[in-house]
């Protein structure tokens, strides 16, 4: 009887680890996003690496989904354990060049978590980025009797995770629990 349960709880040890996001199939390279980080300096995504990186798309004024995303993945940083934290790079990149600026993004970004990236990339480089990345956004003008600058952004929200390598690896609901989304980047970081 031993000997059979030995023999069950080791043959649960061979399985392969089952990702909890949507994985890309086949692994894709991620592409490059060149901007500039919420510190003012120019940000490379290829200088990372070595590093996990989870990358999401916002911007500042969003009235729900931006803020609920960075608390999420501020609750994913501390799920992580603390030595791993280092190893990974939270990047929060702006649908709106146009209001978004360094100064805007450290301030927002800063408020959820103090490590994490906030990158401002060009408008017309953007384009590239979200077609890239099947990245939706769009400006939602509220009124045409307001200013032009009091508008939303409608766009699609997503968590993509980029294994050491630079590989595009897997993408999550920006709703997706942050224990499912840590254990998958514990899982890249020992893979």
């Amino acid at each position: 009887m031993i000997l059979a349960l030995v023999a069950v709880l080791l043959a649960g040890c061979g399985q392969p680890y089952k990702l909890r996001g949507t994985p890309y199939n086949p692994v894709i390279p991620a592409p490059e996003i060149e901007g500039t980080n919420l510190d003012g300096q120019p940000f490379r995504l290829s200088t990372l690496s070595g590093k996990v990186k989870v990358l999401f798309f916002g911007y500042t004024f969003c009235p729900d989904v931006c803020p609920l995303t960075l608390a999420n993945m501020n609750g994913v940083y501390n799920e992580l354990a603390e030595n791993d934290r280092g190893k990974v790079a939270f990047i929060f990149i702006s649908v709106d060049p146009d209001r978004d600026t360094p100064e805007r993004l450290a301030g927002y970004v800063h408020a959820f978590n103090p490590a994490f990236y906030g990158v401002t990339v060009p408008a017309d480089a953007l384009e590239t980025v979200k077609r890239d990345y099947g990245v939706f956004a769009e400006k939602q003008v509220l009124d045409s009797q307001q200013s032009a600058a009091d508008y939303l952004m409608n766009h699609s929200a997503f968590v993509y995770v980029i294994d050491e390598r630079g590989d595009l690896r897997e993408i999550f609901a920006h709703t997706s629990p942050k224990q499912d989304i840590a254990a998958d980047i514990s899982h890249f970081l020992r893979d």
